[in-house]
């Protein structure tokens, strides 16, 4: 078990799990999606989840979002340990996390900035009546759609539709950020913007990223690399390592 599984005094970590062995069947000869996972994400670390199909990561991400309960184990975000977390306490803290995920998810119905400021209403209470003016649109010039704010999503591009849900993500200024292959069917110019923005959440704001990919290079964005195997953590490699690996 990794010494840095468990949170140490006057450590902060905005996710530690420990221990952590999920399963999917009740077959206990069956082998678990997840097995015995040790994992923490510390505060303004970009950490890239990489692995083959099927070995776990988007289950890991789940646990790590509070979209699904953990079965065993030790699981902390934010501070908080999930250990018998109401359905409510597990909704207050989603509302704290910016999830990405492959597919936009965007409402036909609402333009960009009718989305921005929807989701804005999440945090409602930080906002006055000029931020829900001036916010969105900000937030959209960083991620290149000035001249598209008022465009309905079927209008825009698929590259552009997922800069909105960056955007979406981002507007909160989360401390803990969820990207599932966020630029997996995206241009490289899409994919470079929503990548930039990403890594200036971590500089600018001591966030913490963690990023599902198959795509070895993005691995130069991230301070480390976490391998998953047959629902394993791989021993650890550096990014420049893993990136050496692929290239092989």
């Amino acid at each position: 078990m990794s010494e840095h599984a468990i949170p140490l005094p006057g450590k902060v970590w905005r996710a530690a799990l420990r221990a952590v062995t999920h399963r999917y069947h009740a077959d206990p000869t069956l082998p678990p999606v997840l097995d015995a996972i040790d994992l923490t994400l510390a505060p303004g670390e970009f950490v890239i989840l990489n692995g083959p199909t099927g070995s776990g990561k988007t289950t890991l991400m789940t646990l790590v979002g509070a979209l699904r309960r953990h079965q065993s184990g030790f699981v902390e975000v934010l501070g908080r340990n999930l250990e018998g977390a109401s359905e409510s306490q597990l909704t207050a803290l989603r509302r704290d996390i910016g999830f990405i995920f492959q597919d936009h998810h965007l409402f036909d119905a609402l333009t960009p900035l009718e989305t921005l400021r929807l989701a804005m209403q999440l945090k409602a209470d930080r906002y006055g009546k000029r931020d829900y003016s001036e916010r969105p649109a900000e937030w959209l010039q960083r991620v290149g759609l000035d001249g598209r704010m008022n465009a309905r999503p079927r209008s825009l591009s698929t590259g552009q539709r997922q800069c909105v849900a960056v955007a979406r993500a981002l507007i909160n200024e989360p401390q803990l950020i969820l990207a599932d292959e966020p630029t997996a069917s995206l241009d490289a110019a899409s994919a470079g913007i929503a990548l930039e923005t990403l890594r200036t959440a971590v500089l600018e704001r001591d966030a913490t990223v963690l990023m599902i990919t198959h795509d070895s290079r993005q691995f130069a964005l991230a301070d480390r690399v976490v391998s998953l195997l047959d629902g394993r953590v791989q021993p650890a490699l550096s990014a420049a390592a893993m990136r050496h690996s692929s290239n092989k």
